[in-house]
């Protein structure tokens, strides 16, 4: 038998090419012209299946395995494995107040389960459920109509603040044992309910402690983002009877698109001649069910973490996994601040949407983790902090290279920063480097020169008025420290480590900045003759960063908050472990140079 060439490419074309040169090795094709014969369309015939062979298996081996499958349902199938439940679609939440009006004896009003209003947002209209009855007191006391009627009463007023709603509509759905599989895939799981004959079953994420005579009930993901209803066979739950019947109540919803609704109305509730609907809170969390490339990634460190919070990482996976709006989060031991608060970790998460994370959330956040945790650790929940950045760039471009104006230039390289902040900056434990800001803002436009860049962190203050308050903060990075402040020298060319916007103390128009020698001062915001107006209201360490103020008092402020702006030695800026990076608008400054070269 002639000799067969190794197989090392599986081509169309190269298995065409290794055919022909087998059967031309052949001493009766030897001499045999295959493009100009019926043998050429054996030999395509024989390439194509070989091909086709090859990408099926190919394709098929990739399903095998967890970071290579592409195919939902082979995703699903290795989520089994691993004991992974896929995250189901999310209800938008919101939070308002109701307002009634009712006529009746009694001094509080209910507000049932499942109470219906109705939201909008652009041209869609969402419907909205309270998840749980809510009970509505008023103090004013009945009084008979007058003239009086028997059993009718004037009107009253009732109140109920903080309700939780959640956008979407309620689905009844029967089942048997032979068939447990739901039949809608836009279902929230969170809102499962199941009852078996009338009695109700309780959902369970693992077995520990489960008896053969507990009536609960499993979940496992299917085909098509659906999912169905397991039991405990008698071991680890009751089996339902094939002639049980089995009750689904759930609710599907809209995702993400119910987001951001502001305004509610009500169709009315029993009993009520009247209602009203503030939004306190607008709608967040609404999400789609969970992606192929997040199932890859958290499927294999679910099954690491095993639904408990030991290291820091465990925190971050389970909240990342389970709450799919996270878009940022920061996880460190409570022995790493100052003052240290040993026995707890400390977790700061931002939300897609916001800045940091509502109130309400971190109560589902807390909520989730209290049987996650070890008894001697307490997760604590702090507000998401923000780094901004003043950042100052001076542009050159020349313009026989391009139609754009000095105003399209700077726009177009304000848009470039704000993009790259968006993109590469948002999220903790980042670092604004400025040679890829750079290679950013230079593509911006080919008539660009060069670009300089300017960055000093900003921490923002945000004081209660006419209280005494003693702020405290760090960049965690070294600044430039200026010389020490000569009182017979003044203010003039006397540059800072850390300056601020404009405030008023006791009356007086201020900024605070540092004196050069570890101490902050007060300066009057002349912008002709600056004068020290309070000499050591606060400490700086120039190594660290740390700044500590002590008894201030603000009358007012400039702006939203009090910008404390730094000139730091590295001129790549590291966030902070519990601040996020962000460049914002008023933050930039773009200065544009015309050079014809």
């Amino acid at each position: 038998m002639a000799n067969i060439s190794p197989v090392t490419n599986l081509d169309f074309f190269e298995t065409k090419a290794a055919l022909k040169t087998f059967l031309s090795n052949q001493t009766r094709f030897a001499d045999y012209d295959f493009e100009g014969s019926n043998m050429n369309v054996l030999l395509d015939l024989l390439s194509y299946n070989t091909f086709y062979n090859n990408y099926y298996y190919n394709m098929a081996i990739s399903e095998m395995f967890l970071d290579s499958a592409q195919e939902r349902n082979s995703m699903i199938s290795h989520a089994k494995e691993l004991n992974y439940l896929p995250r189901s679609r999310r209800s938008a939440k919101a939070i308002v107040t109701f307002n009634i009006t009712a006529s009746q004896a009694g001094n509080f009003f209910i507000i049932p389960k499942d109470t219906k209003i109705s939201g909008k947002c652009g041209n869609t209209t969402f419907s909205f459920l309270t998840e749980k009855a809510y009970t509505a007191v008023t103090a004013q006391v009945a009084t008979l109509a007058n003239p009086v009627i028997p059993g009718v009463y004037l009107p009253r007023t009732f109140t109920v603040a903080a309700v939780d709603v959640f956008q979407g509509r309620l689905i009844t759905e029967t089942l048997d044992i032979t068939d447990t599989v739901l039949s809608n895939n836009m279902i929230d799981t969170r809102s499962l309910y199941v009852e078996v004959n009338g009695v109700e079953y309780v959902y369970k994420t693992d077995i520990f402690g489960i008896t053969a005579t507990d009536k609960v009930f499993y979940l496992q993901p299917e085909e098509d983002e659906k999912y169905s209803l397991q039991f405990g066979q008698d071991k680890f739950g009751v089996q339902p009877a094939s002639s049980d019947v089995i009750t689904a109540k759930y609710r599907i919803n809209s995702a993400e698109e119910a987001n951001g609704v502001t305004s509610m109305t009500s169709s009315g509730i029993a009993g009520a001649s009247n209602v009203s609907v503030t939004v306190t809170s607008p709608s967040v969390g609404g999400s789609s069910a969970e992606t192929n490339e997040s199932i890859r990634t958290f499927a294999p460190k679910a099954l690491q973490v095993q639904e408990r919070a030991v290291t820091k990482r465990d925190y971050e996976i389970l909240l990342r996994s389970r709450f799919p709006n996270i878009e940022a989060i920061s996880v460190y031991g409570g022995d790493e601040v100052d003052p240290p608060q040993f026995g707890k970790v400390i977790i700061s998460v931002d939300v897609t949407g916001g800045e940091g994370a509502a109130d309400f959330e971190i109560a589902s956040f807390t909520d989730y983790l209290k049987d996650k945790t070890p008894l001697t650790i307490e997760p604590v929940f702090v507000p998401a902090k923000f780094l901004f950045i003043d950042t100052v760039v001076d542009v050159v471009f020349d313009p026989n290279i391009t139609t754009k104006s000095a105003s399209q230039i700077r726009s177009e390289v304000k848009s470039a920063i704000t993009g790259y902040s968006t993109s590469s900056l948002a999220d903790f434990n980042k670092t604004l480097r400025q040679s890829r800001l750079a290679a950013t803002l230079d593509s911006v436009d080919g008539s660009i020169i060069s670009s300089s860049i300017f960055a000093s962190p900003i921490i923002q203050v945000v004081p209660i008025l006419n209280t005494i308050q003693n702020p405290a903060f760090s960049y965690e990075t070294s600044l430039v420290k200026p010389y020490a402040y000569d009182a017979t020298t003044g203010l003039s060319g006397f540059t800072p480590a850390i300056r601020t916007t404009k405030l008023t103390i006791e009356g007086t128009v201020c900024r605070l900045q540092d004196d050069g020698a570890g101490k902050m001062m007060a300066v009057t915001a002349s912008s002709t003759s600056p004068s020290v107006f309070k000499r050591s209201i606060g400490t700086i360490n120039y190594i660290t960063g740390a700044v500590k103020l002590s008894n201030l008092i603000v009358d007012s402020f400039e702006g939203n908050a009090i910008k404390f702006i730094a000139n730091s030695v590295a001129k790549d800026v590291k966030a902070p472990k519990d601040r996020i990076i962000t460049i914002r608008d008023e933050d930039i400054t773009v200065n544009v140079t015309s050079l014809t070269e």
